[in-house]
């Protein structure tokens, strides 16, 4: 009975991830498709977050609304500020600050370094503040009269939070994220 059980779990578990992977290679929608997993990295647990959601604009009407800080407590959920710290003359990359204040968890700071290859690619990394790790790109792919945009990043807090907690917020606000993106890059 065990092996039956396992061997339908493994089927069950290969089938879903094999239909994640290719929802997210072959997503043509105006709704946005997120997946957030717990993973393992060499300092420690982290979640991954993979979003994508098809949007009608430009890609460079979806790159002002991504690169432009002043607007993004308008589409990031949670985000009470964003500042720009330094940057670079040419337009490269920056480095900002973000403060964001999620329900049920402490208030979070973090420093990041951007950087652009507009209206392509949209690359970030930590250098400071509160998360262990928050390192990832949002990719930007013209589409037939539209935009696909990808995000795909690791994230940690540097605090003890419980990974479920840390699921469902991500699992609830990165939707609605994408759909701010969407709302303001009609605008």
């Amino acid at each position: 009975m065990a092996i039956k059980f396992t061997t339908v779990f493994l089927v069950t578990l290969f089938t879903f991830g094999a239909h994640t992977r290719n929802t997210f290679a072959n997503a043509a929608s105006s709704e946005p498709i997120v997946e957030v997993r717990p993973i393992s990295t060499p300092d420690g647990a982290a979640t991954r977050v993979s979003a994508v959601i098809d949007i009608g604009a430009s890609p460079a009407a979806v790159w002002a609304v991504l690169a432009d800080c002043a607007r993004a407590p308008e589409v990031i959920p949670h985000l009470e500020s964003c500042r720009i710290v330094e940057r670079d003359i040419s337009g490269r990359w920056d480095i900002r600050e973000h403060i964001i204040n999620p329900p049920l968890l402490p208030r979070i700071r973090t420093l990041v370094r951007n950087e652009f290859n507009a209206p392509r690619r949209f690359a970030f990394k930590l250098i400071g503040g509160d998360m262990r790790v928050s390192d990832g790109a949002w990719t930007l792919q013209p589409l037939n009269g539209g935009t696909r945009v990808s995000y795909d990043a690791v994230i940690a807090p540097k605090f003890s939070a419980p990974q479920f907690l840390i699921t469902r917020a991500l699992s609830h606000d990165f939707p609605a994220m994408l759909k701010s993106i969407q709302r303001a890059s009609a605008r």
